[in-house]
């Protein structure tokens, strides 16, 4: 025991209990690190989007897939770690190729100004519920076929209208309020509490009073190796 402690003393001295390390923590900044990083990761979502960079999508699929096991979302991660395995063994390079970049639509043209095309679908599909309307009474199984088989020439023939009397087009984003006084305020806010200056010691918010530094910080990597691993041999299988 003399041996161990005369040894091993330095060792003991700059040993931190997890206790003491938890201790140390400002929960506070934690969180609006974390709050910052996720917020970034939703504008590069966005931003790929309406770039139409289909690359940089599937880079941000990559860490979304780990966010989705990560809090449960077992759906989404699903069809996430589907969608990459399709790009990169399953399908033929023209088809992954395609899957790539073929997932975005620019009604008027323009940099960054696409659009994904599930919201072109959502487009669509309002507009088709409002022809299915004017059926009123005539509405049958035949009918609708035939309206939804035409709703793209409906809308052409729509725009050539509003042009035509010089209406001025309605883009694919919702309009935006000025929100200048509004980020004024939280910037205001954030300085004056300090909230990106680390304070050892500092309680967190009531509804977040231990909130981690890293927001994949109870992500179980075994488990998901574990679980893509299988997945991935199941797919194997049915392709065989």
């Amino acid at each position: 025991m003399k041996h161990d402690s005369s040894n091993y003393e330095h060792q003991d001295s700059s040993y931190e209990a997890p206790a003491a390390r938890q201790k140390q923590s400002d929960y506070i900044y934690n969180y609006h690190c974390g709050k910052l990083a996720f917020g970034l990761l939703l504008f590069e979502f966005e931003d790929a989007v309406k770039e139409g960079d289909g690359a940089r999508l599937i880079n941000v699929y990559k860490l979304a897939l780990l966010f989705y096991k990560c809090y449960g979302h077992h759906k989404y991660a699903y069809v996430t770690l589907l969608y990459l395995v399709k790009i990169h063994a399953t399908l033929t390079e023209q088809q992954a190729n395609s899957f790539t970049w073929n997932r975005f639509y620019s009604k008027y043209g323009g940099k960054g100004k696409n659009i994904s095309l599930d919201l072109r679908m959502e487009q669509l599909n309002k507009l088709l519920k409002s022809q299915l309307r004017a059926l009123g009474s005539n509405i049958n199984e035949s009918n609708a076929a035939r309206v939804a088989n035409a709703i793209e020439g409906v809308e052409l023939i729509m725009s050539s209208i509003d042009k035509d009397c010089t209406l001025n087009p309605k883009k694919g984003y919702r309009s935006k309020g000025k929100d200048t006084t509004t980020v004024q305020q939280i910037v205001k806010d954030l300085m004056d509490k300090q909230v990106f200056m680390k304070l050892p010691e500092r309680d967190g918010y009531p509804s977040f009073q231990e909130f981690p530094s890293n927001l994949l910080e109870s992500l179980d990597y075994t488990d998901l190796h574990a679980w893509m691993t299988d997945l991935i041999r199941r797919w194997t299988i049915l392709m065989e």
